[in-house]
Order: C-alpha cells, then structure tokens, then sequence
C-alpha cells in the first residue's frame, strides 16, 4: 500500500503539496494522498495474537516475515497460547489482529462489536487416533467417512472427545456416515483436563478424533497409540481473522494496518504465502481455503 500512494504521489513529481496556483481541488487530492501515506506509515507496526498450534508447529513465523515483506506492515506477535489466552489479549486492545479456530469465541467478539468481520484464511487439520492393531480397520479407509463407518459396524470403542474442534468434526462425519452414536461403543470423555484424553482412550483401546498439531509436537503424547487416519478435508478446522470492530480500542492507523493484513491473507498472493510457509515449517499443518476470497 505505501508503494502505490507514494508512485501515485510521484506521478505529480513531488511529495508536498502543490502551490496555491494549482487550484484548491489539486491541493485536496494531494492532502489525502498524503494523509493515506501518513496512516500506513503510522501503522507500520502490528500487533497480532495467533491461537498456539500457529506457533507451535513453526508456521506463523514464516508468515508472519512474507505478510511484513508484501505490505510492508511491521508484525508483532504478542505472547499467546491457546484461545483462552488470546482472546483477552484482542479485547483488551493488547493486539490488533486476533488469528483463532472460528466458533463460538469469535461470534461472542463480532456481537459485542469487539470485533468486525470474521474471515476464514485457513485451515488445520485433526487425525484419527487409535489402538496400534487397529481391529477396526479404520487405517484402511479411503476417507475418513468409511472410517467411521467401519468403526459402527466394528463397534469397536470411540471417544466422544468434548474439545469443540474435535466434537464439530465428529458430528459432521456422523451425519456423512449416516452413523448413529450408539452408547455401545461411543464413549464419554471423562477426563478433567483435555490434554488428558489420548491416556484415556489408550486406557480403553479406544479411537478418538484430535489436533494434528498438538499430536505432531508431543502437547498430546500417543503412548501406545498411533495416527491411523489422517489428511481429509472432511477433518479440517477453520482458521479465522478478526479485525478491531467498532468498541475494539485500536487506533486508525491500527485498523488500516489489520485491513491490510487480512487482504493480504484472503488475496491469491497471500494464500500463496500460506502454502510456502507451511511448506518451510514441514507441514501440512495449515491448509489453504478452497479458493481466495480475494484476487
């Protein structure tokens, strides 16, 4: 943005303001151009809170240097973790940019007029955990539909995890399966604490549906368990963007530099961007939409 205002201001031959001569109009048209370039560089400086797994995989800090190198807008990350630790960080105005799962956080943000629009960038995917032998075939599978299919008609033990990521995806593959939770073989999570769960359901050489990432870094160990499914789009979670909405206390320059951002994201340029960076951190671990919603 700072480049296409600043060639625009040069077309004139000048960066200041023409002379009385040249007419009120033209002093206008140059005033603006230059109160744009002001605000962008005024909001050279971002500050972004991303939900952990971005970070924990490696990825954010590979976008984060191709989103600085494309618009020029400096990225802050402020120190995060898991949603219940970033949000706070949005609403308080401590980051101007919130980058989380999409759910019921985000909608509460855009009700409260904390945040504004909520766009979906990316995606991370879950995997299908299970017993080493595998007695129900799921590893089998050509998609993860047919695994839970077969895990039905195996009725070999699941556990309804309650993490809302892995509890969405597994209702969504239910209804494609046409599978009815039978208390037979699907199981309560009882666990307190969620990073609990695989000691759980090896406990009960049980199957169970969680966060590729958490998996991939050790955040949940898989003892004697292993990934028996994984890489479907039907298992994939959204990532969302969420600018400073009306009540949000970011500055203007603050806002302009969130737009931007996002564009950036949303753009065929910036999903591109995605894909390299989740590339260089080893991935797949972030996914890009289906097609940009911007050009």
């Amino acid at each position: 943005m700072r480049k296409s205002v600043l060639a625009k201001l040069g077309a004139s031959g000048s960066a200041h303001p023409p002379s009385r001569g040249c007419g009120g109009l033209a002093s206008c048209a140059v005033g603006v151009l230059l109160m744009c370039w002001t605000l962008s560089v005024c909001a050279a400086e971002l500050r972004v809170a991303v939900v952990g797994g971005l970070e924990l995989c490696g990825f954010w800090p590979g976008l984060a240097a191709r989103i600085e190198a494309a618009t020029g807008v400096r990225i802050v990350t402020v120190p995060g973790g898991p949603k219940e630790a970033v949000v706070p960080l949005f609403r308080s105005g401590a980051a101007e940019l919130l980058l989380i799962h999409g759910g019921d956080e985000a909608f509460a943000l855009t009700d409260e007029a904390i945040a504004g629009a909520i766009d979906v960038w990316g995606f991370n995917g879950h995997v299908l955990v299970g017993p080493a032998d595998d007695p129900a075939r799921v590893g089998e599978a050509a998609s993860a539909v047919e695994a839970f299919r077969r895990l039905s008609q195996a009725g070999s033990p699941f556990v309804a995890f309650r993490d809302p990521g892995s509890h969405g995806i597994v209702q969504r593959l239910w209804r494609r399966a046409g599978v009815h939770a039978d208390p037979k073989w699907v199981l309560l999570d009882e666990t307190r604490d969620p990073h609990e769960i695989l000691a759980f359901a090896q406990a009960r050489r049980a199957y169970v549906v969680v966060g590729h990432i958490p998996v991939a870094f050790g955040k949940l160990p898989l003892g004697n368990l292993r990934v028996l499914h994984s890489g479907d789009p039907a298992m994939r979670r959204a990532y969302v963007a969420l600018t400073p909405g009306r009540l949000h206390p970011a500055g203007a320059a603050s806002r302009e530099a969130a737009r931007i951002v996002v564009e950036h994201l949303l753009s065929s340029a910036g999903q591109r961007d995605l894909i390299e960076a989740d590339a260089e951190a080893g991935g797949p671990w972030v996914y890009p939409r289906a097609a940009p919603a911007r050009e």
